[in-house]
């Protein structure tokens, strides 16, 4: 009888070991290595966010799970409370119901920055090691994902920033506040600043987000062009987000006129008020534009006689557009009176300016 109980645990044991060694094998079962198959290398604009799907032999497993390592990343202190292994975990998402990994760029740096604050210098890229596995589906896989954010640039307010240095020509004496633009997104945790401040000296300054020039800016005589290469810039904890170069000129005040001057006396003669007799012809003398180095166009905006307007007959009157000479035909559809010519000129600068010339006609 005990020889029939102790065969029968013996057979009960054999069979708890057996059941125990079949869990741990199947515990044991190696997954599969897949690839992941997500592109290698992103480049994005600060401000910008980039969404990555996951292929479908990933997505397709049920229990699919996603993580992120970032130990092929420095992890420098950034501010106070937070390093830079801290903005990758919050920047860095997998969004399981629609099966994309998305980057948030506007929750981290551009690289190769350097923080004002303390001289932090962040690396050339973020190199990410992306994990993915399934236990259903039996598979395992990592890849290594490099993706590099570019400093955004900004705009300047009614100026051409499709240009690639945007560029603005102020007179002396005028106001020159220029306004910076920058999309909502990027705004958070910002300051703006001026990347070149020494070079630029205290001849520029920044109010919010306007960038001022002061009176004294310039040529202290006011005689001369002078340039300013100005870098505004965004930054946030330091580091430049988003930047742009930007050239502003500033110039004399422009003379325009019919008439001479003497720059060395700043002495001014004015012939803008001429008799010439009536049916013949007259080419008058070109104006002024100074400094002449600014000379661009001319063109007639609008003729007045006795101070009416005017619609004068075809090819009586024209402007030599290079010269601003204006040409009156020999004719006989004009009376006596006395015509007054508005002639606009256009700058290299882009400036517009005008002036009169009056022709008094009368019979010979």
């Amino acid at each position: 009888m005990n020889m029939l109980k102790n065969y029968a645990k013996l057979m009960l044991l054999s069979g708890l070991i057996l059941s125990f060694a079949s869990c741990k094998k199947d515990a044991e079962t190696p997954l599969n290595t897949v690839e992941i198959g997500l592109p290698a290398n992103y480049s994005i604009v600060y401000g910008d966010d980039q969404e990555i799907t996951l292929p479908s032999n990933i997505l397709n497993a049920s229990d699919v799970q996603v993580s992120f390592d970032f130990s092929e990343v420095p992890n420098p202190q950034i501010g106070a409370s937070s390093s830079l292994h801290d903005k990758l975990g919050k920047a860095i998402l997998f969004d399981k119901s629609n099966g994309k990994i998305k980057l948030i760029s506007s929750l981290l740096y551009p690289n190769d920055a350097v923080s004002s604050m303390n001289g932090t210098k962040l690396p050339s890229t973020y190199k990410i090691e992306v994990s993915a596995s399934s236990k259903s589906a039996g598979f395992q896989g990592t890849q290594t994902l490099e993706f590099k954010i570019v400093p955004a640039k900004l705009n300047i307010k009614g100026l051409d920033n499709q240009t690639a240095i945007p560029f603005a020509y102020v007179l002396y004496g005028d106001v020159a506040n220029f306004e910076l633009e920058a999309p909502a997104n990027m705004m958070e945790g910002t300051s703006w600043d001026i990347d070149n401040r020494t070079a630029v000296g205290t001849d520029v300054s920044m109010l919010n987000n306007q960038l001022r020039f002061p009176a004294t800016a310039g040529d202290p005589a006011k005689k001369t062009e002078k340039a300013y290469d100005v870098v505004p810039a965004l930054k946030k904890d330091g580091f430049t987000v988003a930047s742009r170069s930007f050239r502003v000129f500033f110039i004399p005040q422009i003379k325009f006129f019919y008439g001479t001057y003497y720059s060395d006396l700043d002495l001014t003669l004015l012939f803008n008020n001429i008799h010439i007799a009536l049916s013949n012809g007259y080419v008058s003398s070109i104006p002024t534009l100074y400094p002449e180095k600014y000379k661009s166009t001319f063109s007639l905006t609008t003729i007045e006689k006795d101070g009416k307007l005017f619609s004068a007959p075809t090819g009586v009157f024209s402007i030599n557009e290079k010269t601003g000479s204006i040409t009156v035909t020999k004719n006989t559809s004009l009376t006596a009176g006395a015509y007054k010519f508005t002639v606009k000129a256009v700058t290299t600068t882009g400036l517009e300016f005008s002036t009169t010339l009056t022709l008094n006609m009368s019979e010979g």
